[in-house]
Parts: C-alpha cells; sequence; structure tokens
C-alpha cells in the first residue's frame, strides 16, 4: 500500500512540476511579445509592405554621360538614378549569404538590380551588391566608344527571396548637346609656327617644340598649310575624338575662318541642309549625295561633329594634297 500511495503522489509530483514550468514559459513569453510592441509592429509592417507587393515602381533618371578608361580602352559611361530611392525598405538590399551567390561574392545583395535595353529587352548589365537604397542613385553601365548605345533602358528589381520583380519606366539616353560640352582645342600663337623637318618628318611646329601637324616626307604641303593657317590667322587646333580624332578642325578667337585664299582647294556644302546618315553600315556626314565625313561605326562622333559644323556654320570644306590630304580645315 505505502509503494502504490508513493507512486501515485510521485506521479502527482511530475506533473505539478510540469505543469508549473509551462505556465513559467508561457508567461515569459507572453511578456517578451508585451515588451517590445513597437519593433514587432514596424517589422511586421515592413515585411507585410514588401510581401503585398506595395513597393512603387522604380522612376528611373537619365544623369548623362562622361568618358572613361578601362585597361587602357576608352569608354562612355552612362550614368542612372532612381528617384524615388528613399520609398525602397532597407530590407531588400540586407547581404544574403543564404541565397545564390553572385560569382565568387557569397554576400551577395537580397535583391539585385539589371539593366535592360528597352528595345531588345537584352540585358546589358547588372549590379548584385547594393547595399542600401541610396545605391540605387549610382547606377551605370559602360559602352565601349565607338558603339552605338541602346536609345533607352529600363531597370528591373529582383527580390530573390519572395521571388518579385519591379521594373522601372524607360529613359531616352539622350546626349549631351555638343554646342553645350567643352570643345577638345588647343590653342597657338600663328606667328610663332615654321615648317621643321623632326626626325626625317615635315611638321608645322609652334615654338620650335610644340608639334602640331605632321607631313611626312612632303615639304611642300606642310609649306603650303602653314600658309594657310598665317592668312586665316587660326589659332586654335579642334579635334574630336582624340587620341585618333575622327574629325579635325581650325577656329580664329572662336570663330569660323572666313573669306577665301587664292588657289585653295575647298568643297561648298550648305551646313542647313547637313546631315549624319548610315550609309553602307558606315556613319557618315553628307549634304545630299555628297558623302563628307566618314566616322566608321561611331555615330555619336558623327553627331557631335556635325552639331560643331551647324554651330559655327562652316560652308566650305578644304584640303591641302588631295587626293590623300595631308591636312584639310573648314571655313565660311
Amino acid at each position: 500500500m505505502k509503494i502504490a500511495y508513493w507512486n501515485k503522489f510521485s506521479s502527482l509530483l511530475v506533473a505539478g512540476w510540469v505543469l508549473s514550468n509551462f505556465a513559467s514559459v508561457s508567461a515569459s513569453v507572453n511578456n517578451s511579445k508585451i515588451a517590445s510592441p513597437v519593433s514587432r509592429n514596424t517589422e511586421n509592417t515592413r515585411i507585410n509592405q514588401i510581401a503585398s507587393n506595395t513597393i512603387p515602381k522604380p522612376k528611373l533618371v537619365f544623369q548623362g554621360s562622361e568618358p572613361s578608361t578601362v585597361r587602357g580602352k576608352n569608354f562612355i559611361r552612362y550614368k542612372l538614378s532612381v528617384a524615388n530611392s528613399e520609398a525602397f525598405p532597407a530590407e531588400l538590399f540586407q547581404s544574403a549569404s543564404d541565397l545564390p551567390p553572385c560569382g565568387l561574392n557569397k554576400n551577395s545583395s537580397r535583391t539585385w538590380v539589371d539593366i535592360h535595353n528597352a528595345e531588345t529587352n537584352e540585358r546589358i548589365y547588372g549590379f548584385c551588391a547594393l547595399s542600401s537604397p541610396q545605391n540605387l542613385n549610382s547606377l551605370w553601365f559602360s559602352v565601349e566608344k565607338g558603339q552605338t548605345p541602346p536609345k533607352s533602358v529600363y531597370i528591373v528589381l529582383t527580390d530573390r527571396r519572395l521571388n518579385k520583380t519591379y521594373r522601372s519606366n524607360s529613359v531616352l539616353l539622350e546626349q549631351q548637346s555638343p554646342q553645350a560640352s567643352k570643345e577638345d582645342c588647343i590653342a597657338f600663337n600663328p606667328k610663332n609656327i615654321a615648317v621643321n623637318q623632326v626626325n626625317g618628318s615635315w611638321k608645322i611646329v609652334e615654338g620650335g617644340n610644340h608639334w602640331m601637324f605632321d607631313f611626312g616626307n612632303n615639304k611642300n604641303e606642310a609649306m603650303l598649310a602653314s600658309e594657310i593657317i598665317k592668312k586665316y590667322g587660326a589659332n586654335k587646333s579642334c579635334f574630336v575624338g582624340r587620341p585618333q580624332p575622327s574629325f579635325k578642325y581650325l577656329l580664329v578667337n572662336n570663330n569660323a575662318p572666313s573669306g577665301s585664299i587664292a588657289g585653295e582647294d575647298c568643297l561648298a556644302f550648305n551646313p542647313a541642309t547637313t546631315t549624319v546618315k548610315q550609309i553602307n553600315n558606315r556613319w557618315k556626314i553628307v549634304d545630299g549625295n555628297h558623302w563628307m565625313f566618314d566616322f566608321d561605326n561611331n555615330k555619336v562622333e558623327a553627331e557631335q561633329s556635325l552639331a560643331i559644323i551647324k554651330k559655327y556654320n562652316f560652308t566650305n570644306s578644304c584640303y591641302v594634297g588631295r587626293p590623300d590630304p595631308s591636312f584639310s580645315y573648314l571655313r565660311r
């Protein structure tokens, strides 16, 4: 009887201990929930915001372009930003080591951003390690100089955790007006130029050490070009696309050379009807059927050169030494 009573009593003790501990744990959990209602509500709000897809459409803006050089190659970098970047929760850009890596980066961000050609939907470039919404204001992609960029682009944000995407509007990649941009010119004094033979090559030189134009073994063409520069009083030599310029021109006190010189070899054209056209897969400046300047695949430099022609109202394209001229210039 004593043994049976003890067994029953011990069973009651164990049951009481379990219930007591369960009550303590439950109270602890409840107290924890009550202790931080604000942080819990904030977190839940953010989770609900992302899960319910109330994140706004990214408002993409084109910020302009700039030249850049990478490993000796020249590029044009196109800069983009998201005008409403502050509307995107920071959680979207947290490091996500539990999600598939981005190449060798095992701590890439939860949300990746891809830039697409708006006409073809082809992916151009992407970012997989953005750390905050503010980084959306520093997006960019590059196109090698001479290559044609897309006309317009859009971006797609991909939340890899929730498998949701957010596509932006499309933006045109409008080129900065060449008239408003700084022209690439080198000033010189025409009174100080001379024709000298340097290392076996005839050159127009300013002040004895500024090599301006090279004529190889053709001294006569060098002398004629030097006389033309002096007669017009040209004091700026300008370029489009250095170090291998696709277009060159002279200026006189920031104006086009004007007038004429006896014996000049010039072809007249109308700047009002001059345009850029792609002919046989090459970009050219043309006036009607007159193919004036060839830029190969470089549409950007062709358009910049056309803007310069119109800005200075050049009406004549002139040469020294055709059919393979060693020197050229424009005047009006």
